[in-house]
């Protein structure tokens, strides 16, 4: 199923804010951005058509751009305070930010974190959402990761400490995967310290895996914990470092629910609704 028809299928389906979005999300809207509760589903959905404007990712459709994963993770208070204490952070795929937005909210000083996206369209978007586009600080940067001379690696090579990758590296396929990786790390503070947090489309029989049926290498590619950590001790010894790397696979992914007006929706989304997540940090040794 392209972009066009998943657009087509969630607007069939009903899929509405006020059967999806989180209450982690609705928090952030009503403590954040000052938005009266009654008006939250009204106001999300309008952002939403306006985020299907610049692309029509299925996570879009599925309000998923209120989802917030980082505050779940173990080292989320880690996260904060060393943001609080001078060190940069970076949401790496940010598309509407609500990442950056929740470690602010949480008193993260605004200039200390970036987003980068390579649809740039997001941004401005993401302050209509959130209200703050008169206060927030945040660098977002428009970048491909596979572009040597981006924006991203002229900006930022070298300069952060925290990465933050959510519904990022599934993307791509393993050789690809390899090479933004290898970019994540000319992008960290070389020393001791430096981390990776993220989650992604997991599987546990890891290989090439595309929701259209192609199988070939060229086809995104889905990690198990060991795979995953595989790829890390290849990109250490591609970049003379070493990583420490925790990993686990939860199901479904990303903690999904199935809506009721979900029920018997074309394979294409059902994969998405019950795909294995897999969940990480990598710590530079």
């Amino acid at each position: 199923m392209n972009p066009r028809r998943e657009l087509s299928f969630y607007i069939r389906s009903g899929v509405s804010a006020s059967s999806v979005l989180t209450d982690s999300g609705r928090k952030l809207l009503r403590e954040y951005s000052g938005i009266a509760d009654d008006q939250i589903d009204g106001h999300v959905e309008a952002m939403r058509e306006k985020a299907f404007e610049v692309w029509k990712y299925p996570c879009i459709g599925m309000f998923q751009f209120l989802d917030l994963h980082l505050v779940t993770t173990d080292v989320y208070q880690e996260v904060l305070d060393r943001v609080k204490a001078g060190e940069k952070f970076l949401d790496l795929g940010c598309c509407l930010g609500q990442e950056i937005r929740q470690l602010v909210s949480d008193g993260a000083p605004s200039a200390n974190t970036f987003g980068s996206d390579i649809c740039g369209g997001y941004f401005s978007v993401s302050y209509e959402l959130f209200k703050d586009k008169d206060h927030l600080q945040t660098t977002f940067i428009e970048a491909d990761i596979f572009d040597e001379s981006s924006p991203l690696t002229e900006r930022l090579a070298g300069k952060i400490n925290i990465v933050y990758t959510g519904a990022f590296f599934h993307l791509f396929s393993l050789e690809e995967q390899e090479k933004a990786a290898a970019r994540i790390v000319s992008l960290l503070v070389p020393q001791a310290g430096s981390l990776i947090i993220g989650r992604q489309s997991g599987s546990e029989e890891a290989g090439p895996h595309s929701r259209s049926g192609d199988k070939s290498d060229s086809a995104p590619f889905r990690h198990n914990p060991e795979t995953w950590k595989a790829l890390w001790d290849r990109i250490g010894e591609r970049t003379g470092t070493s990583w420490e790397v925790d990993a686990d696979l939860s199901s479904p992914e990303y903690g999904l629910s199935t809506p009721a007006s979900m029920v018997g929706t074309p394979d294409v989304i059902r994969d998405k609704m019950t795909a294995k997540g897999l969940r990480f940090t990598v710590r530079r040794l």
